[in-house]
């Protein structure tokens, strides 16, 4: 400053504390003190300003399962899969009924008390297991269901969220990208399942009124209404070229399904791993009784118990998982029921180490013989023998290659002939004279007037 010596700092220092004094005196907004709180308050506005949402439910176990609950309700509540799945149980009950009483009509009342007594809703282990299989559901559940389509978006909601949280890393666009590319393969060569032929080909669809029935009765109802004759009315006036329009709007209805269907079991594919574990988990907690629920839930707690107050880990071997710990096996020994390798003596007492093929289930090999023994009554045996068209009895146990199971299934069919009664041959006759003959015999020389 200029009326103040150079070197009087101290002077000059002052006076612009002053400046900003008198600034802030003048033009501040709170003329009165600052506010001053304690750290309680502080904490609590912590408490209230603490939007944040857990990334994972309880249900989901921090990504190791899914939590489909609310989706599996709207499933159940959609009216038209709901019927479709109680009319097909109907007609199987009806089937098998009809085996044991041939007069037995589709309307009777024993069936529909059948159907009562022994129909169950699905439930969510097996809506779990199947709800990708979309190709099951009929058509006309499908087209042009608003409710159907909200489901379907609901999936892709959830499990699109879901990869990215278990694993945000991954590149999403690049995989929707894929998706897309590879459903417009499929769409042009028509290899979607459930989707080779377009809704306006189907029978039960009615083009004027854009809709699809059920059936036919229900078709011919719609037909002799006067609102069908309008449409079809106004339809005759439209010239080719839009009458062409009204069938591509038909076509473009069933790719967007179809790409929603087709989304959503790309999702399941990428999250198969997830929700096999979610089965898992669901069969085993139902097998167990209180007693071991209550002992898991303890075993969970001690875990939690390793970390103190702070959250910090006490010590780093101790909180460590023992699941996530690699496991020594040199010698590839099978894993028990703690998940840990069995004894070496116990692997070889069961003789784990003897290798035993079998033809019939394609090659497959089987390691010991409680394997071997047990793998007759297994699905993959089963379903080797139906497509050789041999019943899986008892008689073909140890048998492991094809031609032994056909020769044997051969001499087994020649024996049971044997072993059939048959009247002509078997049942003797005997003539006044006190000759003995089958019945056949005896038959014919008694038509020819000889006996």
């Amino acid at each position: 400053r200029g009326d103040k010596k150079g070197g009087d700092v101290w002077t000059s220092f002052y006076d612009k504390v002053k400046e900003v004094k008198d600034y802030h005196r003048r033009f501040s907004v709170n003329q009165g003190m600052p506010e001053m709180q304690n750290s309680e308050w502080f904490y609590q506005r912590a408490l209230e300003n603490d939007k944040t949402e857990a990334l994972f439910s309880g249900e989901e176990d921090f990504g190791k399962r899914v939590d489909m609950h609310e989706l599996f309700v709207t499933y159940l509540n959609l009216k038209k899969i709901s019927t479709q799945r109680k009319n097909n149980f109907r007609d199987a009950t009806f089937a098998r009924l009809k085996k044991k009483s041939p007069d037995l009509e589709p309307d009777d009342p024993e069936v529909e008390a059948e159907v009562q007594k022994q129909f169950h809703e699905l439930d969510y282990i097996e809506w779990l297991k199947t709800f990708d299989q979309f190709h099951d559901i009929h058509r006309y559940a499908k087209y042009k269901e608003k409710t159907y389509s909200e489901y379907l978006e609901g999936l892709i909601s959830y499990l699109r969220g879901f990869l990215l949280r278990t694993q945000p890393l991954v590149d999403i666009e690049k995989l929707e990208t894929q998706f897309e590319k590879e459903f417009e393969e499929r769409w042009t060569d028509r290899s979607i399942p459930g989707w080779q032929e377009p809704t306006h080909k189907d029978k039960l669809f009615c083009l004027p009124s854009n809709k699809l029935f059920n059936g036919e009765a229900v078709k011919k109802s719609h037909e002799s209404g006067k609102v069908y004759k309008k449409k079809l009315a106004e339809m005759q006036k439209l010239d080719f070229e839009e009458q062409k329009k009204l069938v591509a709007a038909t076509e473009d209805e069933d790719k967007r399904v179809a790409q929603l269907e087709s989304r959503a079991a790309k999702w399941h594919d990428l999250l198969s791993d997830a929700i096999n574990e979610t089965v898992q988990h669901l069969q085993k907690k139902q097998s167990q009784t209180v007693e071991e629920m209550e002992m898991e839930k303890e075993d969970s707690d001690d875990d939690g118990e390793d970390l103190d107050d702070d959250g910090v880990d006490v010590g780093s071997n101790a909180g460590e998982d023992d699941e996530d710990r690699p496991i020594y096996n040199p010698l590839n020994l099978p894993l028990g029921w703690d998940g840990k390798p069995i004894p070496f003596w116990l692997y070889k007492l069961h003789g784990m180490g003897i290798e035993f093929k079998c033809e019939i289930c394609g090659n497959y090999s089987y390691w010991g013989r409680r394997a071997f023994e047990k793998h007759f009554q297994e699905w993959r045996h089963a379903f080797g023998m139906r497509c050789l068209k041999i019943p899986n009895t008892s008689h073909f146990k140890e048998i492991t290659k094809i031609e032994e199971a056909i020769t044997l299934y051969e001499k087994l069919k020649r024996d049971a002939e044997e072993q059939t009664f048959r009247p002509d041959q078997d049942v003797e006759c005997e003539d006044i004279q006190g000759n003995v003959m089958s019945q056949r015999a005896f038959e014919d020389l008694r038509r020819q007037g000889l006996v």
